[in-house]
């Protein structure tokens, strides 16, 4: 439960409580899955504009041995799955967006979750089985669908066994990594020829992946390529412009408590600038219940540390910025709100402000393409937070590293993190949603409008 601040009461401070509620695991198997942390992972999926239009949510399990327990294990993980995806409410994170969910065995289809899960806006991927008839599985699938559930197959290419259950399928995912842009071209072309799919181009690792990708057709794309410098370039000498410079004088006159009137000054220089921070502290993300009206106002109400963290934001919204860099924005407003969230029950009050900037400021880099060294160069930021960012370091590296982790969804990191700050999975689990779900209620289009 959040509470938000009157703003005509210029005492007011700001004050977000966090309710952590038990997730009880459901199902025979509760043991097992206890045994099983359910750490939640989640990466984007963005158009060919750049948008980010869905997530998938995953729980990243190495695949088990070969052998007759091997198929159990693989349902058990689907079940934690989809069991998180049941009571960690991701209908509501999801925002009018899909949410992929891939199942590591297509026999998880049958499991009695999907019958209970409210199946609009779920996308479930599989992989069909090689060898087994599928009529079955077809069938299965026709009663999904009436459920509200849509299907994605990871397909690397066509066979004839396949034609009762495409007609179901909206959605084709090809892991780009065995091959090269000729065997990408003929594979994409091939499935085309057997429906109108949204290809989805996945595993991109980097910008020269994602152009080709982009470039032979596919509609979608995962990757971490969004959250990577550019390639080739992260040792090249680069300028930052004017306005993001005009920004981060900005950040250092409020970081120092400049006076209102020095910083109305500043503003003054670029009354678009005064019009966007205004947007962004008037979008829902702040929790004020009266609009702002100058940053005097601003300044009365939220304080210097409050301003600060809502000026970061400026960053990503300076000049006219493209869909990549309005995704980068959304990507570094969870990841900041989710190391906030993670650091919150651990650290004392007066360190925890430190968290949301130092999210943020993690994918500065990105940003910018430049080498982190170099993007706060001109930024004088709390030795806490550099320590974070250039080293690694400190009281909020463990937070960063973890809330990291959670994009990438690999298990065993995430795993290292969590023993390692006493975090339990349930409550990384629900920190990761309550993220996701702030963002979308945040306002994101106001943001956007704002950039």
């Amino acid at each position: 439960m959040e509470t938000r601040i009157d703003t005509n009461d210029t005492d007011a401070e700001q004050a977000v409580v966090t309710c952590i509620l038990d997730i009880p695991t459901h199902g025979k198997r509760t043991e097992g899955m206890d045994l099983l942390h359910r750490f939640l992972g989640r990466q984007p999926v963005l158009n060919r504009s750049g948008e980010i239009v869905s997530y998938e949510m995953c729980i990243n399990k190495p695949n088990p041995p070969p052998g007759k327990g091997a198929p159990l294990l693989q349902q058990m993980t689907d079940e934690m799955l989809l069991s998180s995806m049941e009571e960690l409410d991701l209908q509501k994170m999801r925002g009018g967006k899909p949410i992929f969910a891939t199942l590591s065995s297509s026999a998880s289809l049958n499991t009695a979750f999907l019958d209970r899960l409210e199946g609009t806006g779920i996308v479930l991927m599989f992989t069909p089985p090689p060898a087994e008839p599928l009529a079955a599985l077809t069938a299965r699938c026709q009663a999904l669908h009436k459920h509200g559930y849509r299907f994605g197959l990871e397909l690397p290419e066509y066979r004839e066994a396949l034609d009762d259950l495409l007609p179901l399928v909206d959605t084709i995912r090809i892991d780009t990594t065995p091959y090269d842009a000729a065997q990408l071209g003929e594979i994409a072309v091939s499935i085309k020829n057997h429906g109108d799919f949204q290809l989805i181009a996945n595993e991109v690792e980097s910008e020269e992946g994602y152009a080709i990708c982009h470039k032979l057709g596919f509609h979608l794309f995962q990757g971490n390529f969004l959250t990577k410098l550019l390639q080739g370039r992260a040792k090249t000498a680069k300028t930052i412009d004017s306005q993001r410079l005009h920004v981060m004088q900005l950040l250092n006159q409020t970081m120092n408590h400049a006076g209102i009137s020095e910083l109305e000054k500043r503003f003054k220089r670029d009354p678009m600038l005064s019009y966007k921070l205004l947007r962004i502290l008037n979008s829902p993300a702040t929790g004020l219940l009266q609009p702002l009206r100058s940053l005097t106002h601003a300044l009365v109400v939220l304080g210097y540390d409050q301003l600060y963290r809502w000026l970061t934001l400026l960053l990503f919204a300076s000049g006219q910025p493209d869909q990549r860099t309005l995704a980068l924005m959304h990507q570094a407003l969870v990841r900041a709100r989710l190391t906030e969230l993670l650091g919150r029950k651990k650290l004392k009050p007066h360190e925890q402000d430190g968290l949301f900037i130092t999210g943020i400021f993690s994918l500065l880099d990105v940003l910018l393409d430049m080498p982190m060294e170099a993007a706060l160069k001109n930024l004088k930021l709390p030795p806490p937070v550099a320590a974070a960012l250039l080293k690694r370091e400190g009281i909020y590296a463990l937070f960063l590293d973890l809330a990291i982790a959670c994009e990438e969804a690999e298990e065993h990191v995430i795993a290292t993190y969590a023993a390692t700050s006493g975090i339990s999975a349930e409550e990384i689990n629900i920190a990761h949603v309550q993220a996701l779900i702030w963002a979308e209620e945040a306002g994101w289009g106001e943001l956007n409008a704002a950039a």
